[in-house]
């Protein structure tokens, strides 16, 4: 390697303000061209990395896509892949210096250590060294390497949810001389601390035997490389705004008491969803400037406004939204279902963990749907969906079909949206007001205007 500028290092990033200056910092001993490739950070990831000076490439989330989007705007002769909690080691550039000197070596990885005390740790740390020597392949967080005409003709990463750094670097190994650098360096605990030291672990097994068996195509997103929780459950309200809200509820309601219900529904709704573990709770709420109104009755999640647009325009976009901000599956619920057994919602959570490539759907009475989940985006679902209408469900599981995405169906449930429903409602809550509690007070303050 005659100087820095023969390398450069591209960063994939999503939400990595917190870990990326320990980063950047360290690889100023030596300054090679940086680029942080982008997958929509709303933390300030992208402006922190230009302040230290990098190229921000802005690009769709999914490290695959990213690592390859920053290889296209580098200009070194060699890339090498660094993950944003990585620690390099003082002497990173002599290390690599030397062995890129070798014209006959195509590519190489790091040894790696995770950032923390314990034996635990340590096996991990033991078990990756013999890994590496006896698999001849590398994990993205070992700092991959690999020379700019070799990674052209090896076109790059596929485009895989996960494990596209070993499938990567097994075609890597076949493609020339390859070598492991005593580095070490150090990467984060994060996902172990964050998830827990036995889960993760046996994440990584399950990934292993599924990758050993099935190949690289068969993969599922990979909870653990999000930071965070993996499922994001978006509850999708309207804003308690009298006049706007539960309107074929008035009569026998007024429009004040519809308004006060739809808030009752929410509160409950959303608590029930927060009883869910390892699930990240999102409130959508339209229309976009009844943010602060709706802060009000649930001051305790994160609130984003939905798009502009119909029902298909809206999903979508709230979709892609939580996709980029790290969900490895999105789970999107109607905000009127506080009765929803916790047990219905917790399969299509485990369903959608498998982290197969299919969709969720829970049937509403109605002809429409109370829940919908995917792991991966799908906007051609919601194409030429006539919205509020008894034919939802139907054109819905037709697009499913059409574009060979596989569904599977929870148990049908009703929304609250006539007074039936509210009658309904009611009884059951008669009986279990624990249920629903905000919605159950409620319901007894004004149950004479119930028929």
């Amino acid at each position: 390697m005659a100087s820095p500028t023969d390398l450069s290092v591209i960063i994939p990033t999503l939400n990595e303000a917190e870990v990326l200056p320990r980063l950047l910092a360290g690889l100023r001993c030596a300054p090679p061209e940086v680029i942080v490739a982008d997958g929509g950070s709303s933390d300030g990831t992208a402006d922190l990395a230009r302040r230290w000076g990098a190229t921000v490439v802005a690009t769709a989330p999914g490290r695959a896509r990213q690592m390859n989007a920053g290889a296209a705007a580098a200009r070194g002769q060699w890339l090498w892949f660094l993950h944003a909690d990585t620690e390099v080691p003082p002497d990173w550039a002599a290390q690599l210096h030397r062995a890129l000197a070798d014209p006959r070596v195509v590519g190489g990885a790091f040894a790696t250590r995770i950032a923390a005390p314990g034996l635990r740790y340590h096996v991990l740390d033991a078990w990756g060294w013999w890994r590496t020597r006896l698999q001849r392949s590398f994990y993205g967080d070992q700092g991959i390497f690999v020379r700019r005409d070799v990674f052209e003709r090896l076109e790059g990463f596929a485009d895989l949810p996960a494990c596209e750094d070993l499938e990567f670097s097994e075609r890597l190994c076949r493609a020339g001389r390859v070598v492991l650098l005593p580095g070490p360096l150090r990467t984060s605990a994060r996902r172990w601390q964050q998830r827990g030291w036995r889960r993760t672990v046996m994440e990584h097994i399950r990934l292993a035997v599924r990758y050993a068996r099935d190949g690289p195509r068969s993969m599922p997103p990979y909870p653990a490389l999000a930071p965070g929780s993996a499922v994001h459950l978006v509850v999708m309200a309207k804003a308690p705004i009298p006049g706007r809200v539960k309107t074929r509820l008035s009569p026998p309601l007024t429009p004040e008491q519809a308004a006060e219900l739809a808030g009752a529904l929410l509160r409950d709704t959303v608590a029930a969803a927060r009883r869910l573990p390892d699930v990240q709770v999102v409130v959508a709420v339209e229309p976009a400037e009844a943010v602060p109104v709706v802060r009000g009755l649930v001051p305790s999640v994160e609130l984003v406004p939905q798009a502009v647009g119909d029902l298909g325009a809206r999903l979508t976009a709230v979709a892609a939204a939580r996709f980029a901000a790290g969900a490895s599956a999105v789970l999107v619920v109607g905000s009127d279902h506080p009765t929803l057994p916790a047990a219905v919602v917790a399969q299509a959570v485990t369903w959608l963990r498998e982290g197969r490539d299919e969709m969720v759907i829970g049937p509403a009475e109605d002809g429409g749907y109370y829940l919908l989940g995917m792991t991966r985006p799908h906007p051609e679902v919601f194409d030429e969906i006539s919205w509020s209408t008894p034919d939802v469900l139907r054109a819905t599981l037709d697009r499913a079909a059409a574009l060979g995405l596989p569904v599977r169906r929870l148990p049908s449930w009703y929304d609250v949206d006539t007074p039936d429903d509210l009658a309904r409602l009611q009884r059951a809550l008669s009986h279990h007001p624990e249920a629903a509690p905000t919605t159950a007070r409620w319901l007894r303050l004004v149950q004479n205007a119930v028929y």
